[in-house]
């Protein structure tokens, strides 16, 4: 069954949810950014372990990969805006069919309508 074009009160109601999502996320990838490099185990070096240090070290890489991972989730959010401000938001940027309000209240941000990213994942 094709999806239904969206309502613009659909449209306000994603558009709002995109914009809080993407202010969430740049402060989450601010904040594990400045994690990442921030130096807990501060100090003359004294009692520092290398267990200590690895700890630390692998917590800063950790807080690095999940900044990344937030920063790629906000440029997927840029992208869907911009598509909502061309007019082309909710349809799929593969076979231009609606992308179902159901699927778009689930991931705002989707490009693709749910029968396009089963594809994509069963990698047909």
């Amino acid at each position: 069954m094709a999806a239904k074009k969206l309502t613009k009160t659909q449209i306000r109601t994603l558009e709002e949810t995109l914009r809080e999502e993407r202010a969430g996320l740049v402060a989450q990838a601010e904040d594990l950014r400045a994690e990442a490099g921030v130096d807990r185990w501060r100090g003359d070096g004294s009692g520092d372990d290398i267990a200590d240090r690895g700890t630390a070290s692998a917590e800063r890489e950790t807080a690095a990969t999940l900044s990344d991972h937030a920063s790629r989730l906000v440029d997927e959010i840029d992208e869907a805006l911009r598509r909502l401000d061309a007019g082309t938001y909710g349809v799929c940027v593969r076979c231009g069919q609606h992308i179902g309000f159901d699927r778009l209240e689930a991931v705002p941000a989707a490009a693709l309508c749910l029968e396009c990213k089963r594809r994509d994942e069963s990698g047909r």
